[in-house]
C-alpha cells in the first residue's frame, strides 16, 4: 500500500481533502488512483499509520476517510545524530541522506571543515534534499522525519556531555568499532570525515574534547560508505 507523508494530519481527523499538486499528480497520473482505493498516511509526530479511502477524486481535489489505524513501532529508542564535514557533490549529500534515513537517523548535520570542498547549496536545492529525506522515510516505514541542518562551522562545545564519536582513516591512538563502548542515554554522535579526512588542527580539536576515534578497518571507506556501516552497527549493538 502506498504510503505518504501528511505533515498536518491529526488523528481526529477523520477525514482529508487534499489540495496540494504534486500530490494529486501522483494521485491521478502515476498511481492511477480511484474511488475506494486505500493509502496510507502519516504524521511525523505520533507512531501511527491512517489507513484512508478515497471517496471522490478530481483534477484539483480529492476526499478521502478514514477507515482503521495501525501503530507503527519504527524508531529508534535513542538519539543518533550525523555531523558530516561536507563532501565534494550534491549527488553524495543525497546518497547519503536516502541511506542513512533507511539505517535510522535522528538529525543530519553538514558543516564545512578544512578540506571540505566549496560546494554551494541554493534554496532550491536544500528543498530538494529534504523531499529526498521524505521519500526515504516513507518507503522505509518511519513515522519520524529526521532534520537537515547545514552549517558553515560547528562548535564542539555544545557536545561535551554526549557520547561522541571521530571516525578517522587512521588507526594509531584508536579503537576498534566493537570494542567501543557506547552511553545509548547519551545523544550519540558520529563525526565523519570529507574525502581527504580531517586536518591535523581539527584532529586536536577532537582530541582535546575527549571524542572517542574510532578506525574501522585497515581499508579506507568512502565517506558516504562509512555512516551506513558504523550506524547499522550501534543500532544493533544496543
Amino acid at each position: 500500500m502506498q504510503r505518504f507523508y501528511f505533515p498536518n494530519l491529526e488523528k481526529s481527523d477523520d477525514n482529508i481533502v487534499i489540495k496540494n499538486p504534486d500530490l494529486l499528480n501522483q494521485f491521478n497520473k502515476v498511481l492511477r488512483a480511484k474511488s475506494w482505493d486505500e493509502f496510507t498516511f502519516f504524521n511525523g509526530v505520533d507512531e501511527i499509520d491512517f489507513i484512508y479511502e478515497i471517496v471522490s477524486i478530481e483534477k484539483r481535489e480529492a476526499y478521502l476517510e478514514k477507515r482503521w489505524e495501525l501503530e507503527v513501532d519504527s524508531e529508534i529508542d535513542f538519539d543518533l545524530n550525523i555531523f558530516w564535514a561536507l563532501p565534494n557533490k550534491i549527488d553524495k549529500i543525497e546518497y547519503i541522506l536516502q541511506k542513512w534515513v533507511e539505517v535510522w537517523v535522528t538529525w543530519f548535520y553538514f558543516f564545512k571543515s578544512e578540506r571540505s570542498q566549496k560546494l554551494i547549496l541554493s534554496e532550491n536545492k536544500i528543498e530538494r534534499l529534504n523531499k529526498i529525506i521524505q521519500e526515504a522515510v516513507e518507503q522505509s516505514w518511519r513515522s519520524r522525519v529526521p532534520e537537515l541542518i547545514i552549517e558553515d562551522n560547528i562548535s564542539l562545545d555544545d557536545f561535551e556531555w554526549n557520547e561522541n564519536i571521530l571516525f578517522h582513516t587512521e588507526d594509531n591512538e584508536s579503537t576498534s568499532l566493537k570494542e567501543l563502548k557506547i552511553d545509548y542515554n547519551k545523544w550519540i554522535n558520529l563525526f565523519v570525515w570529507p574525502e581527504w579526512g580531517f586536518c591535523d588542527e581539527e584532529i586536536d580539536i577532537f582530541k582535546k574534547m575527549w571524542f572517542n576515534k574510532v578506525h574501522l578497518w585497515n581499508r579506507i571507506l568512502r565517506t558516504e560508505t562509512t555512516g551506513v556501516v558504523a550506524s547499522f552497527y550501534i543500532i544493533q549493538n544496543k
